[in-house]
């Protein structure tokens, strides 16, 4: 699967949640959290309010996966999302993943295939996690 650019990643990434096709289950999510850090691609809440970051990019891993760490600070969970080639690319560098506590996935037609989990991590910024959330159930 090919992506002319990194908005329609995303929306196919949407397109996935909203269709409920992602190993996480049903999520509410919002596209694009501003916070003083910077700009997530995806937030998105599944059961007991567990906070996802989605970082998205079409190249440039290490870039995605430097903005996934930051959304830690955050996000109870945090993922790079990239297209499948990219993602192999990015999988061979693992452990750079592992010791910032950020998985990886790519969309493989209809479906949402997670390389590297992300462990579940708890805020460093939980009033930011609360914008967060209150971001998606406005959505």
């Amino acid at each position: 699967m090919t992506f002319t650019n990194e908005h329609t990643l995303v929306d196919t990434f949407v397109r996935l949640l909203k269709s409920n096709r992602t190993p996480w289950g049903r999520l509410r999510f919002a596209r694009e959290f501003y916070y003083s850090r910077g700009r997530t691609d995806i937030v998105a809440i599944g059961g007991a309010n567990v906070l996802f970051a989605v970082e998205a990019k079409l190249h440039d891993w290490r870039y995605a996966l430097h903005q996934a760490y930051r959304n830690t600070c955050f996000a109870h969970r945090s993922f790079v999302l990239l297209p499948k080639s990219g993602a192999f690319s990015a999988f061979s560098r693992v452990g750079e993943f592992d010791r910032r506590g950020v998985g990886l996935c790519y969309i493989d037609g209809k479906n949402l295939v997670v390389l590297h989990d992300s462990p579940h991590l708890t805020p460093l910024e939980p009033w930011l996690a609360s914008e967060a959330i209150s971001r998606v159930r406005e959505s």
